[in-house]
């Protein structure tokens, strides 16, 4: 059994928690070191197991990953079964990994392109920038989403420059940035 230094998850990370030390549940960990071992995928970690990479930890029960097309999302992975057209289920503990394309999350195909080449190689698996999720968050700009960006921006600053942002993207940054200073 792997320990952890549990005292790292109480504070955003700096720089000292792995990837896999940001994740709660461990039923979560089991099945992202499963996915990792078993589809042998080129996607990127967002939502908000990426999230808990980067601010304190939170308790997320599924994994979503951005592929940049359904060709690129595998048919099958080994010991998860597709149970969803976007989603597998690791079959050991019901986690549910959620295969994202730029189209399912009504997100430019420029963006999301955007948002892989800017994403961080860690503990094995790609996860996206702090730029690159405040950029997919501010495309929906819900309360938790808003809530999210607040907590990125206090870590820093960003550049968002390598991000092709328009309309209401752009006026939510505005917002956001204002709202932090």
């Amino acid at each position: 059994m792997r320990y952890r230094d549990i005292r790292n998850c109480n504070t955003k990370n700096n720089g000292s928690r792995t990837l896999m030390e940001s994740i709660l549940v461990p039923e979560v960990d089991k099945a992202i070191m499963d996915w990792k071992h078993n589809s042998q995928c080129n996607a990127v970690l967002i939502g908000g197991l990426a999230l808990s990479y980067y601010i304190k930890p939170r308790y997320t029960m599924d994994v979503d990953f951005l592929f940049m097309g359904l060709e690129q999302i595998p048919n099958s992975v080994p010991g998860f079964k597709r149970h969803r057209k976007l989603a597998f289920e690791h079959n050991k503990t019901g986690v549910e990994i959620e295969v994202l394309t730029p189209n399912s999350i009504n997100m430019s195909e420029e963006l999301a392109h955007d948002i892989n080449n800017t994403a961080l190689e860690k503990d094995g698996l790609i996860i996206a920038s702090r730029e690159g999720l405040i950029a997919a968050k501010l495309l929906r700009y819900s309360l938790q989403d808003q809530a999210d960006i607040a907590e990125l921006l206090k870590l820093g600053p960003i550049d968002m420059n390598a991000f092709h942002l328009s309309g209401n993207a752009l006026k939510n940054l505005k917002t956001s940035l204002d709202a932090a200073l």
